[in-house]
């Protein structure tokens, strides 16, 4: 599983896993981040390229979008549906939380789950009400998207009860929060190679038609192999939530492609609970000296940079990744 694999646009790569079954001509595929999202993103990117567009430098450019240690818990809160609802995806998301990891989520109480508002920051803004199934990447979620924006979106949850939501509901809300806390798609890990197991004709035949009617780049950027020196991975997972399901025939090899998944993983795998307390270790000194590396490498290739280069961002990146007051001191589920 690849955590500081750089996914060509840093953190474009969110859409969550497909949810098709079978019956693939007649289900559509996740959508993308909003347009607008994107843009902010390829600005910062572009300048980024301009500044170290070496291996290396692209796995400092993607640690960089991990919670730092500054966030001993992450702010949720939603835009609309139910309390009941909200229940459940807190219920659900907050499974990413364990004794071996430093991750802790605030939803609100049970029953009273926070709702957004200007008044406080929120890491993690959630809507039921855009279109399609997606996340922003760790910490892009702040910087990329106002307050007033959502930053994780779960197209048409509100139109079904909270205790219909199928099993395949609740592993879309993993896969989301996973993108959440900074982990990419699986499919997308170099150590597993699926860039060279698909049929990318029937791939780009099926995912540019109806009704997805996704651009190649869309295609490109959340199912090409993720490029840059990877500082810490684990060996590919086929269990994982984070990988796309597909039909057979989206593989050379068929079914018998090392990528292919026969059913869509619906549980976090070992190999993602590996994964995530190596991203956030429980030890809070290790997970503080992670953050130092990271911003030491990455403040000294943003040095590299001029007014010139930089044009565009609109931002210090090293300010709004490493610098910013986090969530020490703000109350704990208030109402």
């Amino acid at each position: 599983m690849t955590v500081t694999g750089f996914s060509k646009w840093i953190a474009v790569a969110v859409l969550a896993a497909a949810m098709a079954g079978n019956a693939v001509a007649a289900e559509k595929q996740p959508d993308g981040l909003p347009v607008e999202h994107v843009k902010r993103l390829m600005q910062y990117h572009d300048a980024l390229q301009k500044l170290d567009d070496s291996e290396q430098a692209r796995g400092i450019y993607r640690s960089a979008t991990l919670w730092g240690p500054n966030y001993p818990k992450l702010r949720v809160c939603f835009f609309d549906g139910s309390q009941a609802l909200r229940d459940v995806v807190a219920k659900v998301a907050s499974e990413w939380e364990a004794e071996n990891n430093s991750i802790r989520f605030d939803f609100g109480k049970p029953g009273k789950r926070r709702s957004c508002n200007l008044d406080s920051d929120m890491q993690i803004r959630v809507s039921f009400s855009k279109e399609g199934y997606w996340s922003h990447i760790g910490q892009n979620s702040v910087i990329f998207a106002a307050q007033n924006e959502p930053s994780l979106n779960l197209e048409g949850f509100m139109d079904i009860a909270p205790s219909n939501l199928s099993k395949y509901a609740h592993s879309t809300i993993r896969h989301e929060f996973g993108h959440a806390l900074g982990i990419d798609h699986e499919h997308q890990n170099p150590a597993g190679g699926c860039d060279n197991e698909y049929n990318w004709k029937r791939v780009y035949s099926y995912l540019q038609g109806p009704p997805n009617n996704w651009p190649k780049e869309t295609i490109d950027w959340n199912l090409r192999q993720a490029s840059g020196e990877d500082i810490q991975t684990t060996k590919f997972d086929r269990k994982s939530v984070m990988i796309y399901q597909f039909p057979a025939d989206f593989y050379r090899k068929g079914a018998k492609s090392k990528c292919f998944v026969p059913d869509k993983n619906t549980r976090i795998s070992g190999g993602d609970r590996t994964l995530i307390a190596i991203m956030y270790p429980s030890d809070a000194a290790s997970r503080l000296a992670s953050f130092k590396e990271t911003r030491a490498k990455f403040e000294a290739i943003w040095k590299k940079g001029d007014k010139k280069t930089t044009k565009g961002v609109m931002f210090d990146a090293v300010k709004a990744f490493f610098d910013n007051p986090g969530t020490k001191d703000a109350p704990a589920q208030e109402d």
